[in-house]
């Protein structure tokens, strides 16, 4: 039914004048070497960014409106400009981005009369996806590639409706793609990071959702590989504006990848377990700069990645008359209910320390109502450092006793679990520049 195929994940930032002859060079050598390349699209650099900004504002007025409007037109016409294309596709996409943008000025204006829900925010948010791929698919065809853009909700992408990070539900979407593509004759330009529910209503998949789009296709249709194209290369060791001679990583398996929590959205990984389907991140101008991901091969001990995490909090809950189970039960439903992530749990016999991520800035009011039920609480800002590889207990007590002997005010030291590929650290210090520095140093073989 399908030929062998590559789905290549494009994000915003290779959506530019300087590498769209290599996206649609590399797509050409795909074909060349007989398979059927997918394009998997984000919105255009900053564009999402910009919409929900918008849409936030405090006062919206149907002038501004329509200046915002203007002005997101003449960017995605500015670029397509500088690419050069011919008249044909050039009016073709200013027709199609007209349509498009007529949608969401009314959106805004319903924003405007009734304020910004968590439906219309993920609609608002879709639009970047939906002019990329008119912009990408427009480009292709004018240089000889049969393309063929597809707007997620006209697949159907079908997901469950917890806006602003939903999860695509696999069998539906396997049913759908299968019949939207039963041959592959065309190259298809899909928008990414985008759904619907099965009512209907657009929703987004949270954050790095082009790369589960790319993943979920992959698996729908055993798809040879996944391609997630970058600016730069594959992944390194560490991060270089930290430590400049961090080097690019050949392999790690799905584990690490996950343990990482920097290479690939957790929600991707699980779709290409679920074959083992390969997976590359490559540097679209050098691609012999790459990094695969795949099935654990033979461990070899040590690290492969240092890498951290700023601004947490650290929660240090003294409670004596609850059981720890009942503490932890109820602490967890009011960071659920608050939709501050839980990054890492810690107990002793009546002490329950719990790290979390303040990303939506609602850690407070997480505090606030856990002051009300407990004996006793106390929270303060953290970093975590942290190694991805395959260690032993060795490594795990070489990393506490580094980080006690640099003074870095040891909160939650590492452990070692069975098959362990992580291991981590909660600190009060917030120097993590030369932290990570001292870890690269004597774990990064």
């Amino acid at each position: 039914m399908f030929k062998k195929i590559i789905v290549n994940k494009f994000g915003g930032g290779i959506l530019a004048k300087k590498y769209i002859p290599l996206i649609e060079k590399r797509l050409r050598q795909q074909i060349k070497t007989g398979y059927a390349p997918i394009a998997v699209v984000s919105a255009l650099p900053g564009i999402t960014d910009e919409l929900l900004l918008f849409s936030k504002k405090r006062e919206l007025a149907g002038q501004s409106i329509k200046l915002f409007i203007s002005r997101l037109f003449k960017k995605h016409l500015k670029i397509m400009a500088e690419i050069g294309v011919s008249d044909k596709w050039f009016n073709q996409a200013k027709i199609e981005w007209e349509e498009i943008l007529r949608g969401l000025e009314k959106d805004l204006n319903i924003v405007r009369h009734s304020g910004l829900t968590n439906i219309l925010e993920d609609k608002i948010a879709a639009y970047g996806e939906k002019m990329s791929v008119i912009f990408l698919a427009g480009l292709l065809n004018d240089k000889g590639l049969s393309a063929e853009k597809f707007f997620a909700e006209e697949i159907p992408v079908i997901t469950d409706d917890n806006f602003k990070n939903a999860g695509i539900k696999y069998q539906i979407y396997e049913k759908n793609i299968r019949k939207k593509l039963p041959v592959l004759n065309e190259l298809p330009v899909i928008a990414g990071f985008t759904g619907k529910t099965a009512k209907g209503q657009t929703t987004v998949l949270g954050r790095g959702g082009t790369d589960t789009t790319a993943c979920f296709l992959a698996a729908a249709l055993r798809a040879d590989k996944v391609i997630l194209w970058k600016d730069v290369g594959g992944v390194l060791s560490a991060d270089p504006k930290i430590v400049p001679e961090a080097k690019t990583i050949p392999y790690i398996s799905y584990q690490e990848a996950e343990e990482s929590g920097k290479v690939i959205q957790e929600k991707a990984i699980q779709y290409v377990k679920m074959f083992n389907t390969p997976l590359e991140i490559v540097s679209l101008t050098k691609p012999e700069n790459k990094t695969k991901v795949g099935a654990a091969t033979r461990k070899k001990s040590g690290a492969k990645i240092v890498s951290f995490k700023r601004n947490l909090t650290l929660f240090i809950i003294n409670e004596e008359k609850i059981k720890m189970n009942d503490l932890l039960s109820m602490a967890c439903q009011i960071f659920a209910k608050h939709k501050v992530e839980i990054i890492l749990i810690s107990n002793a016999r009546y002490i329950l320390q719990i790290v979390a991520d303040n990303e939506n800035g609602l850690v407070d009011k997480v505090f606030k109502e856990l002051k009300n039920k407990v004996a006793a609480i106390k929270a303060f800002k953290v970093n975590m450092v942290f190694l991805v590889g395959s260690f032993n207990v060795n490594d795990v007590n070489d990393f506490n006793n580094l980080l006690i002997k640099h003074k870095t005010g040891l909160e939650i030291s590492a452990f070692l679990y069975e098959n362990c590929a992580r291991i981590e650290a909660i600190i009060k210090s917030d120097k993590i520049e030369n932290i990570i520095r001292v870890l690269y140093k004597k774990f990064i073989k």
